[in-house]
């Protein structure tokens, strides 16, 4: 794997999580955030490259599933900047 797709893959990622605890009233602990960003992450990779913005949101969400069997229902990725990673979230 290329390292600067890890890298996009890990900011992405650190992104939807940062916002995730932002947007969820959820007590989010460390470990528990960890899990988030390798979960959206390693969904992330299969995927890039790409640019597609629709790819990436359902890359996100699909890595989101791991909040689901932890027992925490909370907003989903709405979309994502290809360009800078930024990520909208919306309530799910």
């Amino acid at each position: 794997m290329r390292p600067d797709l890890e890298l996009i893959a890990q900011i992405i990622a650190e992104n939807v999580a940062s916002a995730l605890v932002r947007a969820c009233d959820c007590g989010f602990q460390e470990g528990e955030r960890a899990i988030v960003v390798q979960g959206v992450m390693r969904e992330l990779l299969l995927v890039l490259p790409t640019d597609d913005s629709d790819r990436l949101t359902e890359a996100c969400n699909r890595g989101l599933q791991v909040l689901i069997r932890m027992g925490v229902h909370g907003p989903r990725v709405a979309a994502v900047d290809p360009d800078h990673g930024s990520v909208t979230m919306q309530q799910g």
